[in-house]
Formats: C-alpha cells, structure tokens, sequence
C-alpha cells in the first residue's frame, strides 16, 4: 500500500539531488522520469516517490506519494513526470575490467571531465559502441548527479565505471594488463594513421585545459582526430564518440 513521504525523507532525496557528498555519504542517488524507471534494475532500486496525479493512473503499492506541488518542489527537472526512484550505486571494481586477461577491448578514461552532459553522453555512447569501461579521475563530474544521470538515458546501469583515486596508478596497472594508452592530444599523430592496439585506452582531459603533463606523459602514444577548416578542437563528447567506434 502506497504511503506519504515524511518530512525527513523528503529532506534526504533534496540533498541527494543537490549535493555530491550526500551521495557520496550515502551511496545512493536520485532517477527521475516513467522511462528512466523502467531501466533501473530492481535489485538496486531503495525508494520510489510518486505524485498523487501519477498514482491515480499508475498503480504503485510500494511506493512514497506527494501532492503535485510538493512533488514539483522536491525534483530538479521542470516538467516532472510523477516518479522519482533512490537508487543504490552500482558497483564496479578495478579488477572487475579484465577479469580473464582477454587480448582485446576498448576503454575511456577522463581526466578532469567537467560538463556533465559530456560525461552522460560518453556513458551513453560507450553502451553503443561496446567499451568495456570508462575510467575517471576524482576531479571528473560526479556520475550521480541528476544531469548526468539523465543524460545516459539508463547506460549508467549498464557500462562498468569507476573513479579512481590515483590515475596514474591505475593506468600504471592498466599497461601492466598490455593495454596500450592512447593521448588524446592535438599536438599528437593523426589518428588515421596509427595503427591501433587491440587491448587500448583513449584518455580524454578538461574541455578547456586538456590533459596534465604527468598524465599525458606516460601515455605510450599521443593522438589526434584531424579537423578542417577553421576548428581548433572537437566538444569531448564528440571527440571520444569518434575514438569509440575506431576499429
């Protein structure tokens, strides 16, 4: 039988929507959206919030119920659709990536990624183009923040991921798996003329300031997408779309 949402809880779901280290403290974050939901697995879904004109279409047993304007209030888009889902983080494991040693796959790793809508469009696209994982630095944008999470259209509970605390560490480990780490770079070869590695890491840095020097140079081999025209440089979204489907 469906039940209102206290105060306190309502309260909670706000700083989870607001604040990265309430999710972090928590490990839970926030859904929002009819088709959203569907995509969550069941398994990893803690609370569901509805409004009163959604439940009178939808049958809901389970879930928290808010008056519409209450609800409007509580969720960070501006046409709500009526359901909201708390949601366990996903876990996925460093070792986790290549956990046969096979001699193949592609991964993404972001340094200092900002624009969360880059970062949900790479999460999406990395679904489509088979990436094994996408990789990320702690000063990338937090994957749990609701713009991102709308952003992978439901990829975030399909494409492993993980941050790290140490990324030259972990591509240290990554090379010692024979994975081949590729620079994004301007300064570096033309991607058509390389020939790729099999077992590879593209790593993409900060929109505006690219990768640091300490990253960027233990890199095995800096590349470069070639542009016409007058372009300087491609939108980082685009530009690891176009690494991604690289055969």
């Amino acid at each position: 039988m469906s039940r209102a949402l206290t105060n306190r809880q309502y309260k909670e779901i706000r700083a989870l929507i607001e604040r990265g280290s309430a999710r972090k403290k928590s490990g839970l974050f926030t859904g929002e959206g009819e088709r959203f939901f569907e995509e969550i697995p069941k398994d990893l879904i803690d609370t569901v919030v509805v409004s009163e004109s959604f439940l009178e279409k939808h049958d809901m047993p389970d879930a928290c119920v808010l008056k519409d304007d209450a609800y409007r209030k509580l969720c960070d888009t501006k046409n709500p659709q009526g359901i909201l889902a708390v949601i366990r983080k996903p876990e996925t494991g460093q070792e986790d990536i290549f956990p046969s040693g096979p001699d193949e796959g592609t991964l993404i790793v972001l340094e200092g990624l900002q624009d969360p809508g880059n970062l949900g469009t790479i999460i999406r696209t990395a679904e489509a183009a088979g990436i094994r994982a996408v990789v990320m630095d702690r000063n990338t944008a937090d994957i749990y923040s609701p713009k991102v999470v709308r952003s992978t259209m439901g990829s975030i509970f399909r494409v492993p991921f993980f941050y790290t605390e140490d990324l030259k560490q972990t591509l240290e480990g990554f090379k010692k798996e024979g994975v081949c780490i590729y620079a994004a770079d301007l300064s570096g070869e033309d991607l058509n003329t390389v020939e790729l590695k099999k077992k590879r890491a593209f790593v993409i840095g900060n929109e505006g300031s690219g990768l640091s020097e300490e990253i960027s140079g233990m890199c095995d081999k800096k590349i470069r997408i070639p542009m016409k025209g007058k372009v300087e440089s491609l939108n980082a979204a685009v530009a690891a779309a176009l690494l991604m489907y690289r055969e």
